[in-house]
């Protein structure tokens, strides 16, 4: 689903930055921005079993091994250099993440 100029100008303009150790990202879905919840790490991702597929898919994407994969999950700390920034979809209430590390 497409998203509207004016909501990506919203989001722009009205949504408060966060320190990211890459460029900060900010997800859309349902054609809106995303609700940023913060720096997760593997304790809070386990909640969301859903956003760690999603996080797998997005490493694996790096060419490592499943091994090196499953242990870079586990090692996500929300106050650590390899973390993960938690979002949630304000219309369908989908959580979504990516991982930032230096």
């Amino acid at each position: 689903m497409p998203v509207p100029l004016e909501v990506f100008a919203a989001v722009d303009r009205r949504t408060p930055g966060f320190a990211a150790w890459q460029e900060p990202q900010w997800f859309f879905h349902c054609a809106e921005g995303a609700a940023f919840l913060g720096p997760a790490g593997s304790a809070e991702l386990a909640a969301h079993p859903e956003v760690l597929e999603m996080l797998r898919q997005e490493a694996n994407g790096w060419g490592w091994p499943s091994e090196q994969v499953e242990h870079f999950l586990a090692s996500l700390d929300k106050d650590g250099e390899a973390t993960a920034y938690l979002f949630r979809c304000q219309v369908c209430a989908a959580h979504l993440a990516y991982t930032d590390f230096a």
